[in-house]
């Protein structure tokens, strides 16, 4: 089995069964540039998808479905952005379309990419609508962030998310200085703006022996600005919430000089797991991982026990749509509502575990006022306990990192 018919399997197992593209990824056998060839033809497509489906799917009157269809998409990310031979992506794929269908679909295909090839589609003369298309981005979405944040906002959002990302990093300052790691990792460190913070140029971030030894933590940098937001101080006690993978809790216990308490929650024992393991290999000693329903906070731990908490809660995940296209691929406009409900349900659980001059910081990875701001408006609205310090929204275009929004609140009462 080849490479493409590889990254066929796996996208037909993310679009058609809805799987985790990052977990499917993981069944693959593949090392080397073969394996590269799969990973970048699975999360292009994903990160393109309607873009090249609006490419083919315009020629033809009865449009194939299913897999036909994935690897029409597929094939065609390859056609529009890869330096592949022409003859190559559409002998292969024709030779794909026969083994599903009787066959019956391998001529269309064939027609149809040599089109796409010799003549891409033109893309709408309305602005808004070639920028849906053209940065493969649901109508809806981009006419929630134009109305919730203009339409420049709007725009460089959209773009950002079929650009290329950077893989960041945060210095470990239980186990070393900044000085010695990017010593121990010569040019392939850029400085982020963030104190322990840096932009990784390597091409083998897990083979580095700085990161067996717990030298770095792996994590974008606007999920890096969350602890700094909760201050946490030495010799406190902290709850975080919704912790897994528990990338904050490290970076929280690192700036606790590794004094005090942290207890951090995630609903799935498996994902707790992740933050005892992720602890482990940072030297990290005072954090305490717990199976635990946030929502059930309350029937755990006693009122006002807890200097500072994190909610960084569930959300829809627009903020991060640039590295998990598949987000993106499957996202529907009514899937908010849920999420906005349980959120709130979470502050009601927590919020009472909070000493009074404490500290409660909410977090998410979307760009939403729903479920940042308006929703934080709506909490305070109910709680004069609390008052809100700041907030703030990190747009993933500004650092080229990640979306996100986080609110700090101090209860007064």
């Amino acid at each position: 089995m080849d490479a493409r018919e590889i990254a066929w399997q796996v996208l037909n197992q993310v679009c058609l069964e809805k799987e985790y593209a990052n977990l499917a990824l993981r069944k693959v056998k593949l090392q080397g540039a073969d394996m590269a060839f799969v990973t970048q033809v699975v999360y292009g497509t994903l990160q393109h998808y309607r873009y090249v489906r609006y490419l083919w799917e315009g020629l033809v009157k009865s449009k194939p479905k299913g897999k036909i269809a994935v690897l029409l998409d597929m094939s065609v990310y390859q056609l529009m952005f890869l330096h592949t031979p022409t003859y190559a992506i559409i002998h292969e794929a024709v030779d794909l379309a026969k083994q599903v269908y009787q066959g019956r679909y391998a001529k269309l295909v064939n027609a149809l990419l040599h089109q796409v090839e010799r003549a891409p589609r033109a893309l709408p003369q309305e602005e808004t609508a070639r920028l849906a298309i053209e940065t493969s981005h649901p109508d809806w979405l981009l006419a929630m962030w134009k109305a919730q944040y203009g339409a420049e906002i709007m725009k460089q959002i959209a773009y950002h998310d079929i650009a290329e990302g950077k893989t960041w990093i945060r210095c470990n300052t239980l186990v070393n200085s900044l000085e010695e790691l990017e010593a121990a990792m010569p040019g392939r460190l850029e400085k982020a703006p963030l104190p322990q913070a840096y932009a990784y140029l390597g091409k083998q971030l897990l083979q580095e022996p700085c990161f067996r030894n717990g030298g770095f933590a792996i994590g974008d940098l606007s999920s890096q600005m969350v602890a700094g937001y909760l201050d946490p101080k030495p010799h406190e006690t902290i709850l975080d919430v919704c912790s897994a993978p528990g990338g904050k809790a490290c970076h929280m216990a690192a700036l606790m000089e590794n004094k005090g308490k942290i207890i951090a929650c995630d609903l799935h024992a498996h994902r707790v797991k992740l933050i005892e393991e992720g602890a482990k290999r940072l030297h990290v000693s005072i954090i305490e991982a717990k199976v635990l329903d946030a929502l059930q906070a309350q029937t755990h731990f006693s009122h006002t026990s807890f200097d500072r908490i994190l909610c960084d809660v569930p959300c829809s995940g627009y903020g991060v749509l640039q590295g998990k296209s598949d987000i993106k691929y499957h996202m529907q406009s009514g899937d908010m509502d849920a999420i906005i409900k349980t959120q709130e349900a979470i502050l009601e659980s927590v919020w009472p575990l909070v000493k009074v001059h404490g500290v409660l910081v909410y977090s998410t990875c979307t760009l939403n006022k729903k479920e940042n701001e308006k929703q934080i408006a709506a909490f305070l609205s109910r709680h004069p306990q609390f008052q809100l310090e700041k907030e703030q929204t990190i747009f993933p275009f500004i650092y080229n990192s990640d979306g996100f929004y986080m609110a700090k609140l101090c209860r007064i009462a």
